[in-house]
């Protein structure tokens, strides 16, 4: 598995490799702040229904400063997605990876060995005049997202595509 931690993953690099993207009517600045208010997640992301920004110690909730590579974000996901809470939620703590504002947020687990390998990066870009492409890039490696592939793919791809058309509605609404 490569470290993806300083370049968006490429296809050819990962096992397991699902994408995502949608076009914004909205300038990418305006994506950027949406998409970092971690505290609004809530208002508008159907697949990560909660999500607090925490230090590098996993323990304190970070309320008035940017997100940091080594920061945490623990976050609680709906599989399949849903705004109501009709759907139990999962809870994991993920490490940030990378950060460049207004253009990428990435943040992953990786566990040791062959196990588990998991890394979720949200690019931005532009594509004219007030316009921006979200991307969602989500890679896995080892038998852990292998196995728990084999029966959650079509519910993960439903649930980033969720989050994609959520942040559209979000920042063409606002």
């Amino acid at each position: 598995m490569p470290s993806s931690s300083k370049s968006i993953p490429l296809e050819s690099e990962w096992p397991t490799y699902i994408s995502t993207s949608v076009v914004i009517d909205a300038p990418r600045d305006k994506v950027w702040d949406i998409l970092v208010d971690f505290a609004a997640y809530a208002k508008w992301n159907p697949y990560i229904r909660e999500s607090t920004l925490l230090d590098k110690s996993k323990k304190s909730p970070v309320h008035s400063r940017e997100i940091t590579k080594g920061d945490h974000v623990a976050l609680k996901v709906h599989m399949p997605p849903a705004m109501d809470d009709s759907v139990k939620l999962r809870a994991m703590t993920e490490l940030v990876l990378h950060v460049e504002p207004h253009r990428q947020l990435g943040w992953g687990s990786h566990l040791p060995g062959w196990f588990f390998g998991a890394e979720h990066w949200n690019v931005l870009s532009e594509v004219g005049e007030g316009r921006t492409k979200f991307e969602i890039i989500a890679v896995f490696s080892g038998a852990g997202p292998y196995v728990m592939l084999l029966s959650m793919r079509e519910p993960f791809t439903d649930a980033i595509k969720a989050m994609a058309q959520g942040l559209k509605t979000r920042c063409e609404e606002s």
